[in-house]
């Protein structure tokens, strides 16, 4: 699908079906972003964040047109809670227009208690996860990596504040910087986190021993039972055997429920939680 709502290729298809970027950049200026090696995002690196152009009456006019039965990332390019979007608040006008044709969604952002301020949009929606990008736990080192994101803390306190009031709730751990520190956050949110997707350092060169944290962070999350993905490029170095759920790019994909409008209502599909 193209469009406001496009269909990711690649490594990003493991994120979610379908993803929608609100805005032209970032402004929390990650040390190891990916988009900063994209040619069309870098006239915008050192420029003033805003909204896409057009973006509400596109996508109003995308969904008229097309029913979104599965997952909708916000967002992959940028991020839905960045700086710039305490002074636009574009994303809740997206929330609106995606709540009014009940789309599937999956959030992922560093902007810590920024989120909250559209909580009340999401217990609104049927189907809904809410998340962070979790790499350190040590602010010196977060300011290094990721100087304009919420620190560690702040983003973990928000993921609890949005369990405590029944959002689902999940983690990236991608990049991994530290093994240590990411096997730390695990221990800390396992608790009020609900899924975890697990990958590597890309783009940048590591000397991490990938087959011995990717066994190591696999058998704690079966231990703690939490729901969790391995990405490809992870599990590849791995020597341990996941169940086959564990490795499926949409096993934690959310779905609306379709219903057969006959004499009566069946569900053909249950949504995956």
């Amino acid at each position: 699908m193209e469009g406001i709502i496009y269909t990711p290729k690649g490594m990003a298809r493991e994120y979610s079906p379908y993803a929608l970027n609100i805005y032209n950049g970032c402004d929390h200026n990650c040390k190891y972003c990916y988009v900063k090696t994209m040619s069309f995002r870098k006239q915008v690196l050192n420029s003033e964040i805003e909204p896409r152009k057009d973006i509400l009456v596109k996508l109003e006019k995308q969904l008229k047109k097309n029913e979104i039965n599965e997952q909708v990332l916000l967002c992959f390019t940028g991020d839905a809670y960045c700086k710039a979007d305490v002074k636009h608040e574009t994303t809740r006008e997206i929330l609106k227009i995606l709540l009014k044709y009940n789309v599937p969604i999956a959030i992922l952002s560093k902007g810590g208690k920024r989120i909250l301020r559209d909580l009340d949009l999401f217990k609104k929606f049927d189907k809904i996860k809410v998340g962070s990008t979790l790499t350190l736990t040590k602010n010196t080192d977060s300011l290094i990596y990721e100087p304009g994101a919420s620190l560690p803390k702040e983003r973990m306190e928000t993921l609890k504040a949005l369990h405590d009031e029944g959002i689902k709730t999940w983690v990236s751990f991608e990049p991994v910087i530290d093994t240590k520190q990411t096997i730390e956050i695990l221990d800390i949110t396992k608790d009020y986190v609900d899924q975890y997707k697990v990958g590597k350092m890309n783009h940048h060169k590591s000397n991490i021993n990938w087959k011995t944290f990717g066994n190591e962070i696999s058998k704690k999350l079966i231990e703690y039972g939490n729901e969790f993905y391995i990405k490809k490029d992870l599990y590849g170095y791995m020597t341990i055997k996941l169940p086959e759920k564990y490795i499926d790019q949409d096993y934690l994909v959310l779905r609306k429920a379709i219903t057969e409008t006959k004499e009566t209502a069946q569900i053909l599909q249950p949504a995956l939680f």
